[in-house]
């Protein structure tokens, strides 16, 4: 069996990480979110970025709906979500996502309308027909977003 050599070259020259000003974290506004969200705030306190708390609210059901139903707990629990980290000296804003377009496209578009310098988002890890038939979230935001993603797994 053939073993991989590792070689580090001090005289590489590696290119300067990019500055994070804003940071975008799409949350499902759930036990789940909270460890991805821990994280974006740290780094958005470290790096002295502004947090935007983004909920993409899934399409209105044609014919039935209008808007989505739920627009208004969306809206109260992102408000929550802002003072509480205000309070905390985070700068951070509310957004929420509206769109007829698949989710993880209405997240990049969103990413890419506020110049977002990179998303910090959750994963629930289905497994399974689950993730057959519904795909993965933060798989498909990666595939579309306009700029670095870090994925944060919940367990």
């Amino acid at each position: 069996m053939k073993t991989a050599k590792l070689i580090y070259d001090s005289s590489v020259v590696v290119e300067q990480l990019p500055v994070v000003r804003r940071i975008l974290h799409p949350t499902a506004l759930t036990d789940a979110s909270s460890k991805a969200l821990a994280i974006a705030v740290n780094l958005a306190r470290q790096t002295r970025a502004e947090l935007l708390l983004a909920h993409a609210l899934p399409p209105p059901t044609p014919i039935f709906e209008i808007e989505s139903f739920e627009r208004p707990a969306a809206e109260a629990a992102l408000e929550t979500l802002v003072r509480r980290l205000s309070s905390q000296g985070i700068k951070t804003k509310r957004v929420l996502i509206k769109g007829s377009r698949p989710i993880p496209e209405n997240i990049a578009a969103c990413a890419k309308f506020f110049s977002v310098d990179m998303i910090v988002m959750g994963t629930q890890s289905r497994r399974g027909l689950a993730r057959l038939l519904r795909g993965s979230l933060a798989g498909g935001v990666i595939k579309v977003a306009p700029c670095p993603v870090l994925v944060v797994k919940n367990r």
